[in-house]
């Protein structure tokens, strides 16, 4: 395996024990966190489009959300051939909570921020700029096609 691809796969398995830490309060993993903020960030979302935006197969997406549905947090309904994905109002206070812990607290980024020795000054320039360019050009040139977005938050 060459270098590059060593140190991306170890960064993105301590990304994940990272998250997987800070989410276990929650009940939650990385993917479920996922799943669930892209269902908050619509009011309802077909099933399809829900797949596309996580970038993950339907079979995936199918036992994901059987996964999230027994534990309560999101229902689906089906009209015309097409299902629909709600978060129930367990699901909603869950990820609320949830994304105030991991977004609110830019944990990832102030870690981002260090490693690269990002200092305080060039910080807005690099979060929003360089570092979230940089991320979407790793992404889609390793053939990454998910649509969902996290948006930076101010820490001001």
């Amino acid at each position: 395996m060459d270098a590059i691809l060593f140190g991306m796969k170890r960064a993105h398995q301590a990304a994940l024990r990272f998250g997987h830490a800070v989410l276990a309060p929650f009940g939650l993993t990385p993917a479920r966190f996922d799943m669930l903020f892209a269902i908050g960030e619509h009011l309802s979302i077909d099933q399809s489009e829900l797949r596309r935006e996580l970038g993950v197969a339907r079979s995936t997406t199918s036992r994901m959300l059987a996964s999230l549905e027994r534990l309560g947090w999101v229902e689906r309904t089906e009209r015309r051939h097409t299902r629909r994905i709600n978060l129930t109002a367990a699901g909603v206070a869950l990820i609320r909570r949830a994304a105030r812990r991991v977004c609110g607290r830019r944990l990832p980024f102030r870690m981002v921020a260090r490693a690269i020795r990002v200092g305080p000054k060039s910080r807005d320039f690099v979060a929003r700029g360089e570092l979230e360019g940089t991320l979407w050009r790793l992404r889609r040139a390793f053939g990454d096609c998910a649509t969902l977005y996290y948006p930076w938050y101010d820490d001001h």
